[in-house]
């Protein structure tokens, strides 16, 4: 009966592609990523899950696969809507999502019933319990931009900053916003700054470190920069730390949807484009923190693959990093270059500067202004998009699984402990520290 259903389903998402080839109809594209969602839900069986925690099934830690977490079964549980443009942070306990856009659907987002395609809401995924909670919504005090902002969780402050409404480019914003989300917040609180601001832009990046909030890049919809700016926390003081100048010297161009990493001392701007052209990752722009400089990082190919032998240029991915006893690894997830769209998964060593293809770590689709983020011990979440199926973009809400590293036995050993005893996220601290269970495993039953 529930191959019947699927086959159902593809043929049912086959003619919704057809008709909306000929019409530019917005309830058909919704009904077109509903099939597909609900294709995905009842596909769940098939083995290709992380089955939720009510499955006594055998455990198997199965490292560098891609696999949906399923969602738990009996009464329907509440989760956002399918999105794009979105960003997700998270901790050990929790995944946060802020934000996000879908032209086919119509959302109210204040008390004047004004309908928009942006979400003016912030999520919390439940890692433990396998569960999406609504910590805030348009009847909170939230930022109006709600698209391609940047976003980063520093010792469970989660701060916001920039970002777009729609039409994009229109409203843009240059305003700082932090919150507790661990602390079940009422509202993000604007952080009242002074000095020489950044410009009102979205699609940029920001970094914490040693007492400064760097942002790098970024547009208002037209024109594009690298410029790195600052803000002293201590003092809420914005000030230009580097303005590119390509005029007169090699400053990496404009861009805007690139990611960064980090190794301490360094920025490394990943990829990013503009509405035109996407940027290389052979050759990567440089941000030196104490030069205050640029230079480019030329990176190795990987020795298994003929040359090229590194990532295809790119935007709209998602970049996330962890550390690891060979030094600081970074994994970039899809992406597209404004005519091809990606799903493979790459990783890159920042101390040996080689990239490595994940040849089982695959997506099941390619998917780009999607976001992703991980765990303190390498494993990556990967939530929402727009997948390119059957040459159609279909905005998704799934969240995607994988361990890109193999990490302590006692992670591995946390894994099964939730696994074979589902019912542990109702027993009290005192019961799981007496059971033996590691204080910093029960502190993740938030």
């Amino acid at each position: 009966m529930r191959i019947f259903v699927l086959l159902v389903y593809k043929v049912i998402a086959r003619v919704l592609d057809v008709l909306n080839k000929f019409f530019n109809v917005p309830r058909l594209r919704h009904l077109r990523e509903v099939v597909d969602i609900s294709a995905e839900d009842m596909s769940e069986e098939n083995g290709d899950s992380v089955a939720p925690e009510t499955t006594r099934s055998e455990y198997c830690f199965r490292p560098f696969e891609v696999r949906r977490i399923k969602r738990l079964s009996g009464l329907k549980k509440s989760r956002p809507f399918p999105r794009s443009g979105h960003r997700i942070v998270c901790n050990d306990s929790a995944l946060y999502c802020f934000g996000g856009f879908n032209p086919n659907m119509a959302v109210v987002n204040n008390d004047d019933d004004d309908a928009s395609s942006l979400f003016q809401e912030l999520w919390k995924y439940d890692l433990i319990r396998n569960e999406w909670t609504l910590l805030m919504d348009p009847s909170n005090d939230l930022p109006q931009e709600l698209a391609s902002n940047a976003m980063i969780l520093h010792d469970d402050v989660l701060i916001l900053f920039g970002g777009t409404g729609f039409p994009f480019g229109v409203n843009c914003s240059n305003r700082l916003y932090v919150c507790k989300p661990g602390t079940k917040p009422k509202e993000m609180t604007e952080i009242a700054v002074k000095g020489d601001l950044p410009p009102a832009q979205y699609g940029q990046t920001i970094l914490y470190h040693d007492g400064f909030l760097y942002t790098i890049g970024g547009t208002e919809g037209f024109d594009y920069t690298c410029d790195v700016y600052r803000l002293n926390v201590a003092t809420r003081t914005w000030e230009c730390a580097y303005a590119c100048r390509q005029d007169i010297r090699d400053d990496p161009p404009g861009r805007y949807r690139h990611e960064i990493a980090f190794d301490g001392e360094r920025i490394y701007i990943i990829g990013g484009g503009t509405s035109e052209a996407a940027f290389s990752l052979s050759s990567i722009p440089t941000y030196h923190i104490r030069q205050n400089a640029w230079t480019y990082t030329e990176t190795k190919p990987d020795p298994n693959l003929p040359r090229p032998g590194v990532p295809a240029a790119r935007k709209c991915h998602s970049c996330v990093q962890y550390q690891t006893d060979v030094g600081t690894e970074v994994v970039v997830t899809g992406g597209y270059d404004g005519r091809l769209y990606y799903k493979d998964i790459w990783k890159l060593n920042l101390s040996t500067l080689e990239w490595r293809l994940m040849q089982k770590a695959n997506l099941p689709y390619p998917i780009f202004f999607h976001d992703a983020a991980t765990s303190s011990a390498g494993c990556m979440y990967i939530f929402g998009g727009i997948k390119f199926t059957y040459n159609n973009n279909v905005r998704t809400n799934i969240v995607y699984k994988t361990w890109m590293t193999i990490p302590k036995l006692s992670e591995i050993c946390w894994e099964a402990i939730q696994h074979y005893n589902p019912s542990i996220v109702n027993r009290t601290t005192n019961d799981l520290l007496e059971a033996g269970i590691p204080l910093k495993f029960v502190q993740r039953i938030c």
